[in-house]
């Protein structure tokens, strides 16, 4: 698993080029994360191009609740694509999701019908249903979410304590890392190191990691930086490194048009890497759930 300061440093090695800072690298790379997860267009060596699948460590769910004056909710906050399943807690029944609002308004045209909901389909940041009960029902939604930007937050208020396993922030930075991220640590004496974040505060005060700390006083200043997210570790750099040169590459070549080559270089290689993600990728299984006394 590559960590943020390799994957950055060998971008740089690739790039040459010092005008591009650390945070400008940072961004291309939380901007391949989405573009990956989202999904892209890959091309087969016998020229057929699909959207490539989505990844399986960012499958998710989230409880969402019926409307019972509207015919839609809102998706949830994290979604990225493709809501593979959905099932009413209150029913017991899996609701059938249709291709597009199109086809539910073909069935229900008005959007009115007052039952149990059955059918679902999304436009937008909106999930339309039918029926439209009148008492509120709970649905559990599952879906793909959008990966979690990778950070860089550095600060001279942390400190470390072995109870708990619990890094402190006196000036409440953490808000930007997630349980279940690999951060790695470093500019301590004795907490240098890879860790994973178990919980992160609300406020951003503190983060608890499932491995062993020492205490460790603030006063100077110590680097924590969040790894890449939802992607298969070993196709880290092939997939991150090549997208974020390429980018590079193709934004020198507006003022020199000799990099365009650097940068078809690097799209071939992403592609490659596309290509070796999606012959990895083992396809997220539907789950199954029964009614009351199947």
């Amino acid at each position: 698993m590559s960590t943020q300061l390799k994957l950055i440093d060998e971008i740089k090695g690739i790039i040459q080029d010092t005008t591009f800072s650390y945070e400008d690298i940072l961004a291309y790379l939380n901007e391949g994360q989405k573009k990956i997860a989202g999904g892209v267009f890959i091309q087969y060596p016998d020229g057929t191009q699909v959207r490539s699948s989505p990844l399986p460590d960012l499958a998710t769910t989230d409880d969402l609740t019926t409307s019972t004056t509207l015919a839609y909710i809102s998706m949830p906050s994290d979604y990225d694509r493709d809501m593979y399943f959905l099932t009413s807690e209150t029913t017991n029944l899996r609701i059938i999701m249709l291709s597009s609002l199109g086809e539910l308004l073909d069935y229900y045209p008005t959007l009115e019908n007052e039952t149990s909901v059955r059918f679902a389909a999304i436009r937008g940041n909106r999930l339309y249903y039918q029926g439209m009960p009148s008492t509120a029902e709970s649905i559990t939604a599952y879906y793909f979410r959008e990966p979690y930007d990778m950070d860089s937050y550095t600060a001279g208020t942390i400190s470390f304590a072995e109870t708990a396993s619990k890094i402190s922030d006196s000036a409440s930075g953490f808000s930007t890392f997630y349980a279940g991220q690999t951060i790695d640590i470093t500019g301590t004496t004795n907490n240098n190191g890879s860790f994973t974040v178990a919980t992160v505060s609300s406020t951003g005060a503190y983060v608890t990691v499932d491995e062993d700390l020492t205490d460790e006083s603030a006063g100077t200043n110590f680097t924590l930086r969040s790894r890449p997210d939802g992607l298969p570790a070993h196709l880290h750099e092939d997939l991150l490194v090549n997208f974020v040169c390429k980018k590079i590459f193709e934004r020198k070549s507006i003022v020199d048009p000799t990099r365009m080559g650097d940068a078809q270089r690097c799209a071939a290689f992403f592609n490659q890497a596309m290509l070796n993600l999606e012959a990895a990728t083992e396809r997220t299984p539907e789950p199954i759930t029964f009614r009351a006394g199947d």
